[in-house]
């Protein structure tokens, strides 16, 4: 009796669907259209993941990385792009380093000094200017001056400078005149300090330095630079 009551049952609950179907015959439509809403939003999603996904991809085109989709009209546009930028950065740089590429300049230019003839310069070099001023002194002092050239100044530390003015020098002074050039640890500021412990001697201001009121009552009375400083010095070689 309990198995006939179960089966009775059973065919009970699937008249029931079978009726609830027929009861709702646009169940199914309903349910394709969800079924297309579903895609429709599924689609609308990939396409905008999509999108994100190229945006990313140009940011990384910009970083000068490659793309599986970059298209070869992309790529020499990101290339152009590239050497554009290298071009600018290294013009940037050029403009503001502050080196001088030299060749053969090292040598032309300190060779200058003792040859001014090669630039156009109709004049002597520097060791024809060292005789000329020695010999502008009295005989007595010649010998003396030849025996102690002293080099001062940036030039002066040129590599094998002395050498050079010493060996051209003793060229051209006489035969009888030792000839000696010496050069100072610092030559750049050699002078400057000569001058500093010459100006700290005692006598220095009434001796050598003339005040503004001596000057001008000099220059009323006629005497130019030469005539006032050449009186003041022969004053002080008398002493």
């Amino acid at each position: 009796i309990d198995d006939d009551a179960a089966e009775a049952a059973v065919d009970m609950d699937v008249d029931d669907t079978s009726a609830k179907k027929k009861q709702n015959p646009d169940s199914k439509r309903q349910r394709k259209e969800k079924g297309k809403k579903k895609a429709k939003k599924r689609s609308k999603k990939r396409k905008h993941d999509s999108k994100q996904n190229d945006d990313d991809d140009e940011v990384d085109m910009s970083d000068g990385e490659d793309s599986d989709e970059e298209s070869d009209e992309q790529r020499l546009k990101r290339l152009k792009v590239m050497r554009d930028e290298e071009r600018k950065r290294r013009e940037r740089e050029e403009r503001e380093r502050q080196a001088l590429a030299m060749s053969v300049e090292r040598f032309a230019i300190p060779e200058v000094l003792f040859r001014p003839s090669d630039i156009g310069m109709n004049c002597g070099g520097i060791v024809e200017a060292i005789v000329e001023s020695i010999n502008a002194c009295d005989d007595i002092y010649r010998a003396a001056m030849y025996n102690n050239v002293l080099l001062v100044g940036g030039n002066a530390t040129i590599p094998g400078f002395r050498e050079r003015v010493e060996s051209e020098l003793r060229k051209l002074a006489p035969t009888n005149y030792p000839v000696r050039v010496y050069l100072p640890d610092d030559p750049v500021s050699f002078a400057w300090e000569g001058a500093v412990q010459f100006s700290q001697q005692d006598g220095f201001q009434k001796e050598f330095s003339v005040d503004r009121a001596s000057w001008e009552a000099m220059k009323k009375a006629g005497k130019d630079q030469s005539g006032i400083w050449g009186e003041r010095m022969y004053n002080i070689v008398r002493k």
